[in-house]
């Protein structure tokens, strides 16, 4: 929401202070060829400098900035409840009071109470493989944590591959734009010897290659490459908390603690409190 609001006040602040304010003709920045010739010679180096899978990645990538990571302080607490109900369990009753929750996870009731993580396929990829080594007892904690940083780490790689192929795009508009410019003010050479009106228009039609690389460049592709950044580090920090209180769990903390590794992994600002904490583990211990 918030990339949206703020993609809307530059559009206001930029077309609104050229027509509102400077009494600029808004028709005159309407010029069909420019945009071709910037916006189609940027898709094309964007397919050129990528393989066609990730090309697709980053067209599905672009309107998921508008939505958000989704995760917030409530799925924090979410996750600190699933964790904390899963070592329970397994303190309990053992590795088998899980087995059948993680080998089919999509329809575990335990797991469905908490729909935030549920349905965050990152989260779950690493949350149920890593609890099946432990279960399996293949792994020790040493183990499962450097196999856990791997895992985070590729993740953390492949999804910047489609905010750093943005950025080439983005950093390339201007430059473009320019050569719409420039293809412009060849045509406009062409009638030199037509009236000051019409060689004004075609300069003016050439000026807006220049205008238009820029502003999709500074003004729209930026923002949305800063909030696709924003969204990745989010997740990143939710895979690290799950990291922190699984391997803890692993290492033979009870479920408290490991827990309160896990929250400790969790930025300030959307970390819930010990005390939400202890609530929530009377819960657990209700099996509410």
């Amino acid at each position: 929401m918030g990339c949206i609001l703020g993609l809307v006040i530059v559009t206001a602040a930029v077309f609104g202070g050229y027509a509102i304010v400077a009494g600029g003709p808004m028709g005159a920045l309407w010029v069909p060829s420019e945009f071709v010739v910037i916006c189609g010679a940027a898709f094309g180096a964007l397919v050129a400098a990528n393989p066609i899978p990730q090309t697709v990645r980053i067209l599905k990538a672009v309107p998921g900035a508008f939505k958000g990571s989704g995760i917030d302080k409530a799925t924090y607490y979410q996750l600190m409840g699933l964790l904390l109900t899963i070592f329970t369990v397994i303190r309990k009753e053992g590795v088998l009071g899980v087995e059948k929750d993680l080998a089919d996870p999509h329809h575990s009731e335990r797991f469905n109470k908490f729909p935030a993580i549920s349905h965050n396929h990152h989260a779950m990829d690493l949350l149920v493989g890593s609890l099946r080594l432990f279960v399996d007892g293949v792994v020790n904690a040493f183990d499962l944590d450097k196999l856990m940083e791997t895992e985070i780490d590729t993740h953390h790689h492949e999804v910047a591959k489609i905010p750093n192929a943005i950025n080439r795009v983005s950093d390339a508009l201007p430059g473009l734009g320019i050569v719409a410019a420039v293809l412009g003010i060849v045509i406009t050479m062409q009638h030199l010897d037509g009236p000051p009106s019409e060689i004004g228009h075609h300069v003016a039609a050439a000026l807006v290659g220049t205008f238009v690389g820029l502003l999709l460049s500074y003004g729209y592709l930026q923002p949305i490459i800063a909030t696709i950044e924003n969204s990745n580090h989010e997740t990143h920090i939710l895979l690290s908390a799950i990291r922190a209180g699984v391997v803890s769990f692993a290492g033979g903390s009870p479920p408290a603690v490991a827990i309160e590794f896990a929250r400790k992994a969790i930025e300030s600002n959307e970390r819930p409190t010990a005390q939400e904490i202890e609530e929530l583990s009377q819960q657990v211990k209700k099996g509410g």
